[in-house]
């Protein structure tokens, strides 16, 4: 093998070999950096067209409205009143109470709910009852299925004999 010893100098001897190595060697290494840059394009190429846009999924939530229906009466002693009302939501809390009692003497009534028979007009309390509802709390607390529902005031044997007792309550659903 042939090697220069010192710098190449045109018109030295061996000269013309030197060369030639030296330009096979920028040549080679110019093919090969040519050959990992086109590697490179098509590589990046590969991931498909990268001019799509990407997409866009829209979620709709409904959102149930809060209802609160309010009630009011009398009831004297062993009285009862029913009051009709429907949820359209499953799933959803159920809230019922006074919100006020009278008179001072009346410190408690009796709260239930129950099904609702449209057609005979009933209410059957067979959901949940409070013979100690009082002004100012909830009595009742709960979740309800979307359906027809009845709340039911009644006389828990807090009112005496020749009181009326007025009230007013709330329910709220959705």
């Amino acid at each position: 093998m042939l090697q220069a010893r010192g710098p190449i100098v045109a018109g030295s001897a061996g000269t013309d070999l030197n060369l030639q190595r030296g330009t096979m060697r920028h040549t080679t290494r110019h093919l090969c950096l040519t050959l990992v840059f086109a590697a490179a394009q098509a590589a990046g190429g590969c991931g498909g067209d990268s001019s799509t846009s990407p997409t866009t999924t829209t979620t709709t939530t409904t959102t149930a409205t809060l209802v609160t229906e309010a009630f009011s009466g009398s009831i004297g002693q062993n009285g009862v009143a029913i009051y009709p009302f429907t949820v359209t939501t499953a799933g959803s809390s159920l809230l019922a109470g006074y919100t006020s009692i009278a008179p001072a003497s009346v410190t408690a009534l009796g709260i239930g709910i129950g099904s609702w028979d449209a057609t005979a007009a009933t209410c059957s309390l067979n959901i949940t009852q409070n013979d100690v509802g009082r002004s100012g709390s909830t009595a009742i607390s709960g979740t309800a299925n979307a359906g027809s529902y009845c709340l039911r005031v009644y006389d828990a044997a807090n009112i005496g004999a020749g009181v009326t007792a007025s009230y007013s309550v709330q329910v709220q659903h959705y």
